[in-house]
């Protein structure tokens, strides 16, 4: 079952300078990002509750990572969901392992890039994306997942060095 959208990804010339608004108006936390060489680019990802959900808001250089995530409940769900869109023959485009979540993406039929995802309760610096194999038994699926530590202090996003320049 679809629990809802919660998060969604758009694009921006400059990530870093675009988390510093949402950061600043918003009072949003900028809690992971990556550089040029990263193979998801320059991004900026920020959350308003760091401790429920790993981000709301992903800002990618690269406009073909723009998309809007709806989150299930179970892994049993998405594995149904990725069935389903296969069954309608819409090509996946990826299925990965964020560490937060596994999840895949696909384009709707007007062209809008959507992710399914299942939040696996570990935390793990963003962006992150290992690829997945959905079809896997779901024991296999759960053990790639236990390579991921528990939260620690409540945050799913693990910080990592890497910050927007600008004032805290």
């Amino acid at each position: 079952m679809v629990q809802g959208i919660y998060h969604i990804g758009i694009h921006a010339d400059d990530p870093a300078q675009l988390a510093l608004f949402y950061r600043d108006v918003l009072d949003m936390q900028i809690i992971g990002g990556s550089p040029a060489d990263d193979p998801f680019g320059v991004s900026a990802f920020l959350s308003n509750q760091p401790d429920q959900e790993s981000h709301h808001l992903a800002i990618f250089q690269e406009k073909q990572f723009a998309h809007t995530a709806f989150k299930v409940g179970t892994l049993a769900d998405l594995r149904e969901f990725y069935r389903r869109v296969g069954e309608r023959g819409l090509p996946i485009k990826m299925a990965l392992n964020h560490g937060v979540s596994l999840a895949f993406y696909f384009d709707d039929p007007a062209g809008n890039m959507v992710e399914i995802y299942w939040p696996t309760g570990r935390a793990c610096h963003q962006p992150h994306g290992d690829p997945i194999d959905l079809a896997l038994p779901e024991e296999e699926l759960l053990r790639d997942v236990e390579r991921f530590p528990l939260p620690a202090d409540g945050m799913l996003s693990i910080p990592e060095p890497w910050r927007p320049a600008g004032p805290a």
